[in-house]
C-alpha cells in the first residue's frame, strides 16, 4: 500500500482485551477529508452536467424552430415533388444535426468524466 494512503484508526483494547471504540477525534481526521473530497467530486459533477444540459437545451430549441421552419415551408408546396424535395432537404439536415449533437454530448461527457476523476486522483494526502 502506498505510503501516503490512511487506514482507519483500529479499534483498541483494554487489559482485559475488550475492544474499544475509536475517539470521535481520531475518526474526524479520516472523515474530513472524504467529505472534501465527495464535495469536490459533487462540484465537479455539477459544473459539468449544468454546461451539458445548457447545451442540449440550446440543441433542442434550434431543432424546434427547424422543425416549425419546415411545417411553414411545407404548407406553401404546390406539389408532391416539392412536398418531397422539402422532407428531403429537411430530413438530411435533422440527420446532420442529431449526428453532430450526438458526438459533441458524448465528447461533453467523457469530458466531466475525465475532469472530475483527474480531480479526484490529485486530492491530497491528510497530514497529521
Amino acid at each position: 500500500m502506498p505510503d501516503d494512503v490512511k487506514t482507519a484508526p483500529k479499534i483498541s483494547t483494554d487489559e482485559k482485551m475488550t475492544p474499544k471504540a475509536a475517539t470521535p477525534d481520531e475518526w474526524s481526521a479520516y472523515f474530513w477529508p472524504m467529505v472534501e473530497m465527495n464535495r469536490r467530486a459533487f462540484e465537479c459533477w455539477a459544473r459539468g452536467m449544468s454546461t451539458l444540459s445548457h447545451d442540449m437545451a440550446q440543441f433542442m430549441q434550434s431543432r424546434l424552430l427547424d422543425d416549425s421552419t419546415m411545417w411553414e415551408k411545407l404548407a406553401t408546396c404546390r406539389d408532391p415533388a416539392d412536398a418531397f424535395e422539402c422532407q428531403s432537404k429537411f430530413a438530411a439536415k435533422a440527420s446532420a444535426d442529431y449526428t453532430e449533437a450526438a458526438q459533441k454530448f458524448s465528447r461533453l461527457m467523457s469530458e466531466i468524466a475525465s475532469n472530475c476523476s483527474t480531480g479526484l486522483r490529485h486530492f491530497p494526502a491528510k497530514t497529521d
